[in-house]
């Protein structure tokens, strides 16, 4: 049950059940199937309804990052902070390969990680702590005729930023060569590392027009058939271009 359908709250309002109170519902409902059968708020009964009247939780039972940021959005304890279905169905955790990647470029083609050679340190060694170090190595995943290809006069660095901007520009010269290798196989917590720094840093708020429209979502809108389908602006998660 939804924090404000609780005794103590629902005397306080008219309405206690609202379409924000089922998108804490699933959100529970979400972390339970990807967690294995836990609960966001606590296994044991008396405590998990103590826990969702303080907003307490944990999602330590779930590794994806992009997941959990989805879930706390969704049992947020607040009604009103909570999205709408919309929202939660274009949320990244439901991206396609083809939207994470372009991400992944678009995040590259920002000025901050244009500059990834003289890049601020403060910035680099916040990436890298995001990224747990985890990209240090990365040229040693591509062909090492194509980092000496890309690396030229001026080698990429070897850091998460350096990354960015070598697959932006790798795919934008060299075409023909881009389809046969696969970033996201290659890095597969790339775009969680990526999406959790850029919203952290504000970087997704940026922009005027969406990244990319997104596809339909037919399959997943059955899932939660049980919501409100009002309509508001979805969200969008645009990243600037550079100039």
């Amino acid at each position: 049950m939804a924090r404000e359908t609780f005794p103590e709250e629902a005397e306080k309002s008219v309405i206690s059940y609202k379409s924000s109170t089922d998108i804490q519902v699933a959100g529970m409902l979400v972390y339970y199937i990807l967690s294995g059968g836990h609960h966001p708020f606590g296994d044991i009964s008396f405590k998990c309804e103590s826990n969702i009247y303080d907003g307490k939780y944990s999602l330590d039972h779930v590794q994806d990052v992009v997941a959990k940021d989805l879930i706390e959005w969704m049992i947020n304890n607040e009604p009103k902070k909570r999205p709408k279905v919309e929202e939660c169905l274009n949320h990244p955790f439901f991206w396609t390969p083809k939207e994470q990647f372009e991400y992944l470029r678009k995040t590259g083609n920002r000025e901050e990680v244009a500059n990834c050679r003289k890049a601020d340190e403060k910035l680099i060694a916040s990436l890298e702590a995001c990224a747990n170090g985890s990209f240090k190595q990365w040229k040693n995943k591509f062909p090492p005729e194509l980092v000496q290809k890309m690396d030229g006069r001026k080698p990429y660095p070897e850091t998460t930023l350096g990354l960015l901007r070598f697959i932006r520009n790798f795919h934008e010269h060299n075409r023909e060569e881009a389809p046969h290798i696969d970033v996201l196989e290659l890095f597969p917590d790339l775009f969680g590392c990526v999406y959790k720094f850029t919203k952290d840093k504000g970087w997704n708020l940026e922009g005027k027009e969406e990244m990319f429209e997104k596809e339909e979502t037919k399959d997943i809108c059955t899932a939660f058939t049980m919501m409100s389908t009002s309509t508001d602006d979805p969200l969008s998660v645009p990243v600037q271009e550079s100039q």
